[in-house]
Parts: structure tokens; C-alpha cells; sequence
């Protein structure tokens, strides 16, 4: 289950990195297509980041519930892990509804440029929290988890 929502996560993260750290191309679309032409096809490319931040805000929400009820374990690097794995998903749920925000506002106003608030590395600390958990919990499957990563 983990890996799987992991690949996800680094899809969605790598569209709205990409979308957000790549000021050239916009720029160079900006340059080389009609005004007209240019807002539509930014206006697309916003509606893509928004569908990917919402399957990283889905994802991280089932690693938070992952996390809660791991949270429960008897074992205590297991509980300690499960509670840093619920602050991480907690904090890129938050992250994403900011993501989100910013990117409603640059369909808006194209003009407008804004930063990719803290997902990115939350992402990642998220991703590296969930495979810790997961490698505590079933060691077998910790070097699947890691070529997941």
C-alpha cells in the first residue's frame, strides 16, 4: 500500500515543482505564444498541478489515518516513527490547501508570482517518515519500500 501511494506522491510533487521552479519555460511560453494563447495554455497547466496537489492532499491523508493507527503500537520506535509520520502528512495536507490557494490565484492573475510554499520538502519528509514506519513494521519489505522512494 505504501509504495504505491509514495509514487503517487512523487508524481504530484514533481508536476507542481516543475510548475512552480520553472519560471524560463513559462517565460519563454509567455514570450512565444499570443497573450490569448499563452492564458489558456497556463490556465492548463494550473489545472494539472491542481489535480496532482489534490492526490498528494488524498495520499497524505491516508498516511496520517496510516499513521494514527500505527501510532498505537506497542513497540516504541514504531509508535515514535507513526507520530512523526501524523505531523509530516498533517503539515503537507496544510501545504497543499496553501498550494492550492496560490495556484487558484495565478489562474486569477496570471501575472502574479508565487513560490511553492514548504510542499516540496515536506513531501519529502513525509516519504522518508512512511518508509521508516513501513521498514519497522514489516523489515521484510524495506527494500521494496526503498526503490519505491
Amino acid at each position: 500500500m505504501i509504495p504505491t501511494l509514495i509514487l503517487v506522491l512523487i508524481a504530484g510533487i514533481a508536476l507542481t515543482f516543475f510548475l512552480f521552479r520553472i519560471p524560463d519555460e513559462e517565460q519563454y511560453l509567455r514570450d512565444h505564444l499570443p497573450a490569448a494563447e499563452f492564458r489558456s495554455i497556463q490556465r492548463e497547466r494550473l489545472r494539472a498541478a491542481l489535480d496532482y496537489i489534490s492526490g498528494v492532499s488524498h495520499n497524505a491523508a491516508v498516511l496520517l489515518h496510516f499513521g494514527q493507527a500505527a501510532r498505537l503500537s506497542p513497540d516504541p520506535p514504531v509508535a515514535e516513527a507513526a507520530h512523526q509520520l501524523v505531523d509530516e502528512a498533517a503539515r503537507l495536507r496544510l501545504y497543499a490547501v496553501v498550494a492550492t490557494a496560490k495556484l487558484y490565484a495565478r489562474m486569477v492573475f496570471p501575472e502574479t508570482i508565487l513560490g511553492p510554499v514548504g510542499i516540496v520538502d515536506s513531501y519529502r519528509s513525509v516519504s522518508h517518515r512512511a518508509a521508516l514506519l513501513g521498514r519497522l513494521q514489516n523489515p521484510a519489505t524495506a527494500a521494496m519500500l526503498s526503490r519505491a522512494l
